[in-house]
Order: structure tokens, then C-alpha cells, then sequence
């Protein structure tokens, strides 16, 4: 599908409404001690971009929304998932989405790898284009504005 749609795809209505449902009400339970502060300054000589916004990889029940996400392409989608909130005056400028990791393979010998597809997975209810958020696309110009139980993925880099 990402090779038909030129590398980029948003899927709307992208699980059945009672698992969005679900995962929704997972997210809104997420107590606040178990959500992080990301934030950093744009610093080229660090692959740094200007962000800040809410996230966290090991809430109570986010294993369960990796492992869905993972069945969906096995090998492809991976422990790289985490899940985000922004408030207000939270952002994340331009960026490819590449994210390097060093792995170590069996023999010992170690590799940099990075992933080849990002998905965001939107749980936002009623979005108001004019509050900001959408997704824009840098290679094809379109904007992708949040839409509940949507999913939007893409090639990396893009």
C-alpha cells in the first residue's frame, strides 16, 4: 500500500471504533507521573530538531498497543513506539523521522540501524485544523490534519 500511494498513506477509520475506543481510554488513564517531558533545542551537530511535548514508552498497557501495531507488519514495526501528547505551546518542527540505533548482532560486531517506516496513530477527537498539529508532508506538500482512529504512515526518510 506504501508503494502505491507514493510512500505516504493516511487510513482513516483504522481499527474497529471499539478497540480505538479502547486504546483511548488506555491513554487518557495514563497517570502523570508516567509521562515525560521531551524537549530539546534545534542543534544540527546532535541530529537535534526543536520539540517539546509530552511522551512515554512504558505506561501501563502500552505494550499491548505495540504488539497490535507489530502484528500489522511483523519485522517491521518494532519497541521504537511510544506514545505522545501535546498541550499548548508543545511542538516538533520539520523533520525526516530518522532514528538511529546502534545493534549488536550475534557474532558481536555492532551495526547503525534505523527504521525505514514511521506510523502515527491518532487518538485525537475533533480536531480544529486551526489549532495547528497537522502533519505536513515535506516531500509531496500535503497537510494531514489529526482525525480520530486514523493512522498515517510513511517511508523514512521523507
Amino acid at each position: 500500500l506504501l508503494d502505491e500511494e507514493g510512500g505516504l498513506v493516511k487510513i482513516p477509520n483504522f481499527f474497529p471504533p471499539f478497540v480505538a475506543d479502547g486504546l483511548l481510554s488506555l491513554c487518557e488513564g495514563i497517570s502523570d507521573k508516567d509521562w515525560t517531558m521531551t524537549a530539546a533545542s534545534r542543534d544540527h551537530s546532535t541530529n537535534n530538531i526543536s520539540h517539546k511535548f509530552w511522551s512515554t514508552k512504558s505506561a501501563e498497557g502500552l505494550s499491548e498497543v505495540t504488539r497490535v501495531f507489530s502484528c500489522l507488519m511483523p519485522g517491521m514495526l518494532n519497541t521504537a513506539f511510544s506514545a505522545a501528547k501535546y498541550s499548548h505551546t508543545h511542538h516538533i518542527e520539520p523533520h525526516d523521522d530518522r532514528a538511529y540505533a546502534s545493534v549488536r548482532l550475534d557474532d558481536g560486531s555492532v551495526v547503525e540501524c534505523s527504521r525505514r517506516i514511521a506510523v502515527i496513530y491518532y487518538l485525537t477527537r475533533d480536531w480544529d485544523e486551526g489549532l495547528g498539529g497537522a502533519l505536513i508532508d515535506c516531500e509531496g506538500r500535503k497537510r494531514y490534519v489529526p482525525e480520530y482512529n486514523s493512522a498515517v504512515a510513511f517511508r523514512i526518510p521523507r
